[in-house]
């Protein structure tokens, strides 16, 4: 299949995919890819309807997510697998949260907090995240004025939020039979790259690759080696 759908992260619009997007199309010319955004109203009551949809609106071939999107890729995937081929995650993580045998991940006092200040002060969230998805690059301060949001308004962005947080994907990372690829940044504040030896523990045909100095802003931090690597995945498949 010769399409490729890019999909953001919490909060983000699918704009800031479009530097990895141009990466993408030079480096594999015959390859369609397309940015998609998140639907606004996403959330946990409506998932079922509410990826179907999305699959609908979506053209066959592969899947590549940022952090939430990277999730909901998966969860695409093991939904329609007739109609998406494979699966490729950046700076995303099978349980988003630490728990029982996943302790990779963002623990669970750290991401109630961050809920509880998304309910809270809507009005603040976006500054600290910008500075979480950003910390670890040595161009933090420039990365976090770059980032360009989505349009969702407060509640519903608390409601993907809260769905960040409840979705685990390890069993369908575990029975996935088509290719997975997951790009991790070194330095990322929110996935740990610790993650790798769990994600392949979890599907051994799955490849992990890594960015030692990267953050979780990778597509905007390294849009050309993240085209590279997903370029060489893809023609290996």
């Amino acid at each position: 299949m010769n399409n490729l759908t890019l999909l953001p992260g919490w909060a983000l619009s699918a704009d800031n995919l479009r530097p990895l997007q141009q990466a993408l199309q030079e480096r594999l010319p015959s390859l369609t890819v397309q940015l998609a955004e998140l639907p606004p109203r996403l959330q946990m009551s409506t998932l079922e309807p509410d990826l179907t949809a999305l699959a609908e609106a979506l053209p066959a071939g592969w899947l590549a997510g940022w952090s939430l999107g990277g999730m909901l890729a998966v969860q695409l995937q093991r939904r329609f697998p007739e109609r998406f081929c494979g699966v490729i995650t950046i700076a995303s993580n099978a349980c988003f949260a630490v728990r029982a045998g996943w302790p990779q991940a963002m623990p669970v006092d750290t991401f109630k907090a961050f809920l509880g200040d998304a309910r809270e002060h809507p009005e603040r969230i976006l500054k600290r995240f910008s500075l979480l998805v950003t910390q670890g690059s040595e161009n933090a301060r420039e990365l976090s004025k770059q980032l360009q949001w989505s349009d969702a308004d407060p509640l519903q962005r608390l409601n993907q939020l809260a769905l960040l947080g409840v979705i685990d994907n390890r069993i369908p990372l575990q029975r996935c039979a088509q290719p997975v690829l997951h790009c991790l940044g070194g330095n990322d504040a929110l996935v740990p790259a610790a993650v790798e030896s769990d994600l392949l523990a979890l599907n051994d045909k799955a490849q992990v690759r890594v960015l030692p100095q990267a953050s979780h802003a990778l597509p905007l931090e390294a849009p050309l080696w993240l085209a590279s690597e997903i370029a060489e995945w893809l023609e290996a498949q």
